[in-house]
């Protein structure tokens, strides 16, 4: 996305010929005439640069920047000066004010100060960011492991929805994690010590016990002013796709009071991706498109293959600590093997691979089922060397924290080839900085 700048000038001319050269530059520019229009839309969240002029009738710059720093006080504004107001400009700055640039000033100078100011404003975005989401990864409960673009997506929705009572639709194949997210949600929510109520709906008997549960809360909560009263702080329901027939209406309709009446209580419900074309009518689509659930797509082990061995060596660590034994060696022929596999059962079946080899050393290998991988036969070698190229590029972007002209250097690409290569692989640099 390109950076977006905020420019603040009373006079015309001024205004729209610095915009044009901003937009040269690929920037994303909104003029304004006056301060209050712009302030009006800054958010603790703007993700780039504020230029303002200072002397301006109405609001003046002073006094929109003071106002836009009490919305965040780590906004990159940029206050420009006359000739002569230098005093102004120093209380700027004093005031929290990024850089002060004084008329008449040089393309060159705009252009190398709106730079280092949005790259300034990204690090600012990205700490609290990195912040934000290692609060919620070191609470209570179940950690999300992995460093797949997919699996660092995830953490950071969780991470803005952890404290909030938004309904949740996750979304995957069978064994990829999607109770392990629905209990990370309750865990790092805003009641994690309340009830987490979980019910299979596949399950036999799961008719007569979401019956149950409707009519207890709804008895329960009869002539009382609250509508619903339900002794939980999280519902969880999994295989929502698979809900008896008969029972869909009345489910719905409860689901729909819990979610509108009553928000101290978070639903989640979950739907295997095999079984999601088949219930696209009734409940699910009602839920989905009706009540506003954010949907949450977990992606199956094979396409993040380069976290298999991570959270193998995870589990494996957890097991020998729980069966109080030392961990086996682990050496990189397992690990290319581990790669290699199809893994149809996804971390579920890594979780229970990985607690037989705790226990049973490589004679586990022999009781493991030889899916192989998911690709043609003909593909295994090209699949290979595809999964060890993306693997080299992601530790050397680790190592690197995301500086491509360092990573270059070490791998001895030319800048094309290693811009290919990130787009072949869809790597993205700013997943790696610190």
């Amino acid at each position: 996305m390109n950076t977006p700048v905020i420019f603040i000038d009373d006079e015309k001319s001024v205004r729209h010929a610095l915009g044009q050269t901003l937009e040269i530059e690929d920037y994303d520019v909104a003029l304004f005439a006056s301060a209050k229009p712009a302030l009006d839309q800054l958010t603790n969240q703007f993700p780039g640069v504020i230029i303002s002029d200072i002397n301006m009738p109405g609001m003046d710059g002073l006094t929109f920047l003071k106002q836009a720093l009490t919305l965040d006080s780590e906004l990159s504004i940029i206050m420009l000066t006359g000739h002569g107001d230098i005093s102004m400009a120093v209380e700027a700055m004093r005031l929290g004010a990024y850089d002060f640039l004084e008329k008449p000033f040089s393309t060159e100078h705009l252009l190398d100060v709106v730079k280092r100011a949005g790259e300034k404003r990204q690090l600012v975005l990205e700490n609290r960011e990195l912040r934000r989401e290692l609060e919620v990864q070191s609470g209570p409960g179940p950690r999300i492991l992995g460093n797949d673009p997919s699996i660092k997506q995830l953490r950071r929705i969780l991470s803005h929805q952890s404290k909030t009572h938004t309904p949740l639709f996750i979304h995957g194949p069978s064994g990829c994690g999607k109770s392990l997210v629905a209990r990370f949600v309750h865990d790092h929510g805003l009641q994690p010590q309340q009830p987490f109520v979980t019910i299979d709906c596949s399950a036999t008997g799961a008719e007569v016990q979401l019956r149950e549960l409707i009519a207890s809360i709804t008895e329960q909560s009869c002539g009382s002013d609250t509508k619903l009263s339900p002794y939980f702080a999280t519902l969880y329901l999994k295989h929502i796709g698979q809900t008896p027939p008969q029972i869909q209406p009345a489910l719905e309709h409860f689901i729909e009071s819990l979610c509108k009446e009553n928000k101290a209580v978070r639903v989640i419900v979950s739907a295997d991706t095999d079984n999601h074309q088949q219930s696209q009518a009734g409940l699910l689509h009602s839920l989905y498109f009706k009540l506003g659930f954010i949907s949450l797509d977990l992606p199956p082990l094979h396409k993040r293959r380069n976290d298999i061995a991570l959270l193998f060596h995870n589990f494996l660590r957890t097991d020998c600590s729980r069966f109080g034994i030392e961990p086996p060696h682990i050496d990189a022929r397992l690990e290319q093997w581990l790669i290699e596999q199809g893994w149809p059962g996804n971390v579920r079946e890594l979780r229970q691979f990985a607690e037989r080899y705790a226990l049973l050393g490589a004679k586990a290998l022999d009781t493991q089922p030889q899916h192989g991988s998911d690709q043609s036969p003909a593909a295994t070698l090209a699949v290979r060397v595809a999964d060890f190229e993306c693997k080299v590029l992601h530790d050397a972007l680790n190592r690197h924290q995301g500086r491509l002209k360092e990573v270059q250097q070490e791998l001895g690409l030319a800048r094309k080839t290693l811009y290919d290569k990130l787009r072949k692989y869809h790597i993205d640099k700013k997943d790696f900085k610190a």
